[in-house]
């Protein structure tokens, strides 16, 4: 805490001192001119102020600056044009606080846009758009946009968040890290409501769900503001979808492969999957007595050949008249499938280093989605109201095979094990979105979200077999090493906001305002799981094809080789009641937000958020029940107060300094203790569990040089209070579980950004820009390890996920030939090691080895309606590496190592 006063007295200190010597700005209006369907600048473009003799031509790069002499607010109508475009009119009012920015986007009178109504809204898929905005705002927001996406051949949200600085992925996982703190730490939202996650040991949805096609821009809060959710210390990930921008449509597709699939013969598919991510016999067992085998599935997996990556899509706008205002419709579909396939080893060992696991493996991972998305907006002269629904559906299904060393007794036995794994998942969000100004003060803003999220693992299948000379037998060590494992998730949430804004008039209008409102995220989750085992009966056959467990476990030999029975016992009175954890989370929140630009320079936006939280979870599992040791309960309320200063230090550059604090929550897998059986490990949520709070402090200074260019620098602190850890417990058969690790964590990091133009060449069809972006983050985390159950290793240690160094670097360049338009992208990531998992009882961390990324994509267009695509992912290829350390001399643990291959793809589209 008292880091945190420091922090605010620097800052404090720092913003009075700048306010003393502020200088006042010129005032006028300056923008930018872009074609419609290109984002490409117009140069020459004429801008006129109507009704006088002001006006210029737009620069090179579609820029323009017209002075204004007025001092006082006016309204203003300002009109660009230029030969073989239709012109357009804008109105704006211009204060005494700053120079407005104005985007226009105009349409070739030649082109297949019907009708084109142009708003800032619309303008926020561009780059230079989104800078600007980035600049007047007055709280630390970091935004990306089709544009950008596009051009640095993004092709999901996940991916574009590991283009920004502090953010990096995690290998297997399914979302980010935010300066240090993984999904736990982290939210995410869609239009500015809450998201539900489709995975039960996840607290956010996958941002490889949402494709590009669906994504307009995505901002990332990584400062806290009332407006977003309290439950959250690292960032808000806010993914804003797209609307109509004029009436056409487009079809498109690629294909591609993965480098370790081509030539392969012998991929394998699990019975039961297709393709198109169907499956046989539905995401439930049809099993009603123990005397009976009839599973709709077999063991035996189907080769496939023709392993080719596709994905294919259709996009369409369509723009109509309704009594003088504007219906638009936006909607989009595709799909979207990825073969991989990896050769790779794992490892385990005592706590002093004896390793009693050591097995290569094969991955057979096939990945199939389907996406569709419908965006209905009626915007009438005061408001708008808007209708989004989303539907993804997506699959993934993992085929693979082990074999090596694992803790077998006998002399000469190896173990050679199966693991048939599908995940289905399916994704429903609709949601209402209103806007209305009742006058020049009055404004509102609601919205209404609901939730549907389907996950289930359908009859996942584990064999375990003994090799000794050439010949297997049936591991025998426990009935479970030959598993069938059926769970279905159901998620239900609604979601609301509902924002009341008052502006306050005053001569010289400044930005001074009061928001005030309600959200609330009530949100019930359902799961349910049935795990099958066989017991085997003597005697074990010492020469059991491996290739064929069906001639093993069927009906006929039920009750001859082995016995049917489920974690709850071999009696069909109990065998069939699943293990479940029932959770309940109703968050309701008061927000309250001013905003007072004190001068031209100077501005505060106070908040206070105040969210009464009430979660609990009853669960009946395969390690225990609520009923014996008691549902877990959080009641409690959260005051959370944040402060956002902004000060211009001229036109070009700005200092900002953010404070706040937040809270974390425990999720429902984390606090149900029910035992996750994974691929070389297990996890298992902790009952225990209590909320995490979370101090951050935040300074940043932003330069803009140019329209489009950025230079930022920052430094950032969390303390955080009863930091959630993932730790091992040996004792659990490798087993990871979720800590209080005690005491507090605090994380002190810098962060640079450089968007800048390199070299620029007019010509006759365009300019030609080589340009380049960098952003490096720096990092220095240590928590004290307390908590007396897990018996830590160490005293101390660094933040779990928290690498100390990132860096994300693209070069892109722009070249127009006559009627073609070409943007090769060179795109490079790199992170340092991380702890992946705490150590406990002499058991070292294990660690998560960096890597770098390099990825090369070429996009362009023919006449505008043309586009290819020639993509290469991940071209270094480097191995990815869990190792594990020992207190004494004993050699370094390889847990995991693998590489997952380079992928390669080429692409069409047109647009009609």
């Amino acid at each position: 805490m008292n880091c945190i006063k420091s922090l605010f007295t620097v800052m404090l200190l720092c913003v009075a001192t700048l306010v003393a010597h502020a200088q006042q700005v010129a005032y006028g209006v300056k923008g930018v001119v872009v074609d419609v369907e290109s984002y490409e600048p117009l140069k020459g473009a004429t801008i006129t102020i109507a009704n006088s003799q002001l006006g210029t031509t737009t620069n090179e790069k579609g820029e323009f600056y017209i002075p204004l002499p007025s001092n006082k607010p006016a309204d203003y109508l300002i009109r660009a044009s230029i030969m073989g475009y239709d012109g357009q009119e804008l109105k704006f009012t211009l204060s005494a606080s700053d120079t407005e920015f104005i985007s226009f986007a105009l349409k070739n009178k030649d082109a297949v846009i019907e009708e084109v109504v142009v708003t800032r809204r619309r303008e926020k898929a561009t780059e230079l758009a989104l800078l600007e905005e980035r600049r007047k705002s007055n709280l630390m927001v970091e935004s990306i946009g089709t544009q950008e996406l596009s051009r640095k051949g993004v092709s999901d949200a996940r991916a574009a968040l590991t283009k920004m600085a502090g953010v990096s992925r995690q290998e297997g996982a399914k979302n980010v890290f935010v300066r240090g703190l993984g999904d736990r730490y982290n939210s995410s939202s869609l239009n500015g409501l809450p998201l539900p996650s489709e995975d039960p040991l996840y607290k956010n949805i996958s941002l490889d769900f949402f494709s590009s096609d669906v994504i307009q821009s995505i901002n990332v809060n990584k400062t806290f503001n009332p407006f977003i959710g309290g439950d959250v210390a690292g960032a808000n990930v806010d993914i804003f979808t797209k609307e109509a921008t004029g009436n056409s449509l487009e079809i498109a597709a690629s294909a591609g492969a993965n480098s370790q699939t081509i030539g392969k013969d012998n991929f394998k598919r699990i019975d039961g999957t297709s393709w198109l991510g169907t499956l046989n016999g539905g995401s439930k067992h049809h099993i009603s007595t123990l005397q009976d085998y009839s599973f709709k599935n077999s063991w035996t997996a189907k080769p496939i050949n023709n392993l080719v990556n596709s994905d294919f899509k259709i996009l369409g706008n369509r723009r109509f008249n309704l009594g003088g205002n504007t219906l638009s419709l936006f909607f989009t579909a595709g799909m979207d499938s990825k073969y991989r396939f990896a050769e790779g080893r794992i490892g385990a060992a005592t706590s002093a280093g004896q390793v009693y696991q050591d097995q290569t493996y094969v991955k057979n991972q096939y990945n199939v989605s389907q996406n569709a998305m419908v965006n209905l907006r009626y915007a009438f002269d005061k408001g708008s109201v808007s209708f989004n629904s989303l539907y993804i559906h997506d699959q993934a299904q993992d085929f693979s095979e082990f074999s090596g060393k694992n803790a077998n007794e006998v002399e000469g036995d190896l173990e050679f094990a199966r693991r048939q794994q599908i995940n289905d998942n399916h994704i429903s969000v609709s949601q209402i979105l209103g806007k209305y100004e009742f006058n020049q003060n009055w404004s509102a803003d609601v919205a209404l979200g609901y939730n549907y999220v389907i996950g289930n693992e359908p009859d996942r299948r584990v064999n375990s077999f003994i090799e000794n000379s050439g010949k297997y037998r049936f591991n025998s060590n426990s009935s479970g090493t030959n598993e069938r494992y059926f769970s279905t998730m159901n998620e239900k949430g609604f979601v609301s906001r509902a924002i009341l804004t008052y502006k306050i008039d005053n001569e010289e209008g400044f930005d001074r305002k009061i928001d005030f409102g309600y959200n609330a995220n009530m949100t019930k989750r359902a799961f349910e799981a049935t795990i099958f085992n066989h017991e085997l009966l003597p005697p074990y056959n010492n020469n059991v094809d491996v290739a064929n467990p069906d001639q093993y476990f069927n009906t006929g030999q039920l009750g001859s080789i082995f016995n049917l029975m489920t974690l709850r016992g071999k009696n069909d009175e109990f065998a069939f009641l699943p293990f479940y954890y029932n959770g309940k989370k109703n968050i309701h929140s008061a927000i309250a937000s001013a905003t007072y630009q004190f001068n031209a320079d100077f501005t505060a936006v106070l908040g206070l958020r105040y969210d009464k939280v009430n979660q609990d979870v009853d669960f009946y599992t395969n390690v225990t029940q609520s009923d014996i040791i008691g549902p877990s309960k959080i009641d409690k309320s959260f005051f959370l107060p944040s402060l956002n200063l902004k000060y211009n230090l001229g036109e070009k550059m700005i200092l900002r300094g953010s404070g706040s604090k937040t809270y974390t929550l425990p999720q429902f897998i984390e606090i149900a203790p029910m035992r996750y059986a994974g691929q070389n490990n297990n996890t298992e949520g902790n009952s225990g569990l209590i909320p995490s709070e979370s101090y951050n402090g935040d300074l940043k200074w932003e330069f803009y040089p140019e329209n489009g260019e950025l230079i930022s620098f920052g430094v950032f602190y969390k303390h955080i209070k009863n930091p959630i850890g993932r730790s091992t417990i040996p004792s659990g058969g490798n087993t990871l579980t979720f800590l209080n690790v005690g005491g507090a964590a605090d994380v002190i990091g810098a962060e640079m950004e450089i968007k800048k133009d390199l070299i620029k060449t007019a010509t006759a069809n365009g300019e030609n820009v080589l340009s380049a972006g960098l952003n490096v983050s720096y990092l220095h985390s240590k928590q004290k390890l307390e908590n007396p159950l897990a018996q830590f290793t160490k005293t101390s240690d660094q933040l779990e996920g928290a690498s100390p160094l990132m860096l994300n670097a693209d070069l892109t360049y722009k070249l127009n030939v006559n009627k073609v338009e070409l943007m090769p992208t060179f795109v490079f990531n790199y992170f340092s090691d991380r702890i992946f998992s705490i150590g406990t009882r002499g058991f070292g961390n294990i660690m998560e080895k960096g890597i770098p990324t390099f990825d090369f994509n070429l996009r362009g267009t023919v006449n505008k309606k043309i586009g290819f695509s020639i993509k290469a992912e991940n071209i270094i290829n480097p191995y990815r590496e869990l190792t594990m350390e020992f207190s004494n001399d004993a050699p370094k643990l390889m847990v995991e190592r693998y590489r997952r291959g380079m992928d390669f793809s080429a692409g069409l589209s047109y647009k009609f």
